[in-house]
């Protein structure tokens, strides 16, 4: 089964040790227990969120893949991301915890032959976990 949420405005992100005092809550979502600084990504129009499950060794596996538009590179380093998305209608969603499996970042440059073509870098994100992305809750 897959969903896409689109329209994605707004992409965050945070190292993920700082998110270890947060509280996953089964079928609700995550509870931030302290508050959090996260940092802004700047983004190029809209992005948006697909997230796909299967069954791997009788385990639920969820694959949830953050597709968003910029000007430049999303590089990490040796740093572990986790990803705080907004919706047009503020709901928020946190991708990613602060333990393993963490989020892996893949960055895609175009520079396409035609002047009216679009050219950036596609980054996306992808998390592949027993754990979906999940609600931020107030």
């Amino acid at each position: 089964m897959v969903h896409l949420i689109q329209n994605i405005r707004k992409v965050e992100c945070i190292e993920a040790y700082h998110l270890q005092h947060s509280d996953i809550i089964a079928d609700r979502g995550v509870w931030l227990n302290v508050y959090q600084q996260f940092s802004p990504i700047s983004t190029i129009g809209l992005s948006s969120v697909e997230i796909s499950d299967k069954i791997e060794n009788k385990q639920r596996i969820f694959t949830t893949k953050l597709t968003m538009f910029r000007s430049k590179k999303l590089l990490p380093g040796a740093k572990k991301f986790c990803f705080k998305v907004t919706t047009v209608t503020g709901s928020q969603f946190l991708i990613g915890s602060s333990e393993k499996p963490y989020p892996v970042i893949q960055n895609e440059e175009t520079f396409p032959s035609a002047a009216s073509g679009r050219a950036g870098v596609t980054v996306t994100v992808t998390l592949t976990s027993p754990i979906p992305m999940l609600a931020i809750l107030d």
